[in-house]
């Protein structure tokens, strides 16, 4: 996904001796930040979509963005994210469908535990989803958080709690379904 994307972004806005940095860039960062957009996207191919709409702000500032492009495409991305939620009755709503995805059994239990916690992440409104994310995965402060989202820290306290407690419940419903199962 992310070369063929480079490849033909970087011939039309990128200076040739920037191509091989930013070529670099995205094979080295891509799927870490591809990752990073799941979570905040909760979608497969929205969190795609995200990584390209992100990337393409990157290349577009280059010059810019070349001294941190990871903190700079992270920020993008946080950015697209918080105007989806702005924008939610605009918003897809991810189904519950996964991609197809080619396990190794190396990393199938990754892929495992990546898929639940998309899953779970998926089932919180975005707002509180982006909070999460920031707050417990990306380890941001609250202060940080709030500057990042544009509202106070209350506003990230509340959205916090509520995340994790919606969390909470989901995964002890399904473990009360497991134990039921059985």
């Amino acid at each position: 996904m992310c070369n063929v994307f480079t490849r033909h972004l970087v011939l039309v806005v990128v200076r040739l001796d920037d191509d091989l940095t930013f070529t670099t860039f995205v094979d080295e960062h891509g799927t870490a930040l591809l990752g990073y957009a799941r979570l905040l996207f909760g979608d497969a191919h929205e969190a795609e979509d995200a990584l390209q709409a992100a990337l393409l702000r990157v290349v577009r500032n280059w010059e810019k963005a070349s001294a941190s492009p990871v903190g700079y495409t992270r920020t993008a991305l946080r950015n697209l994210a918080i105007d989806g939620s702005r924008r939610r009755h605009l918003v897809a709503i991810p189904s519950d469908q996964q991609p197809q995805l080619i396990h190794s059994p190396d990393v199938a239990d990754a892929h495992e535990a990546a898929a639940a916690l998309d899953a779970v992440l998926s089932r919180l409104p975005p707002r509180q989803r982006v909070t999460v994310v920031l707050r417990v995965l990306d380890g941001m402060t609250e202060t940080e958080t709030a500057a990042a989202l544009g509202c106070s820290v209350g506003t990230v306290k509340s959205n916090l709690s509520r995340g994790l407690a919606a969390l909470r419940d989901d995964l002890n419903r399904e473990r009360a379904h497991e134990g039921s199962a059985r």
